[in-house]
């Protein structure tokens, strides 16, 4: 299979940035041991899940005539709703996410990673989960 490009690159940095989240490592959740590129790799729902997915690539409008873009992405965590403290874990993840990506620099072509905006779902299309959903931008050069 051909390289799938820069995009898929940041991707994947993002997500192995995202398994740091541990308690062991100062974090409020472990929600690192379950990061996914992919929404298929967490079928169980009854365990928590962070699945890292992108939402499209635009033209940097800062910089319209040079390569740079702007990846935006979703980093959706699912937790099992039948936990007592499901959406305070919500929270806490969201942070985690936040704590982890404030500054940091994914790949020397881009900018440090920017979380947009925050959203929580409570039993998504009746799912027996509550979920956060973290939106990022990550500006790159390609």
């Amino acid at each position: 299979m051909a390289s799938p490009g820069p995009s898929w690159a940041l991707l994947q940095r993002v997500a192995d940035r995202l398994t740091e989240i541990r308690t062991d490592r100062d974090y409020r959740t472990n929600i690192g041991s379950a990061v996914a590129l992919e929404p298929a790799q967490h079928a169980d729902e009854s365990v928590a899940g962070l699945t890292l997915a992108s939402l499209g690539i635009q033209r940097d409008s800062n910089k319209p005539h040079g390569r740079h873009r702007l990846l935006q992405a979703l980093a959706e965590a699912s937790i099992p709703a039948s936990l007592i403290d499901a959406h305070a874990q919500c929270h806490a993840i969201a942070a985690d996410i936040e704590d982890a990506l404030e500054d940091w620099i994914p790949l020397p072509n881009a900018l440090p990673v920017q979380v947009e905006d925050i959203v929580f779902l409570d039993r998504p299309e009746g799912l027996p989960v509550v979920a956060v959903q973290v939106a990022l931008t990550i500006r790159y050069r390609r």
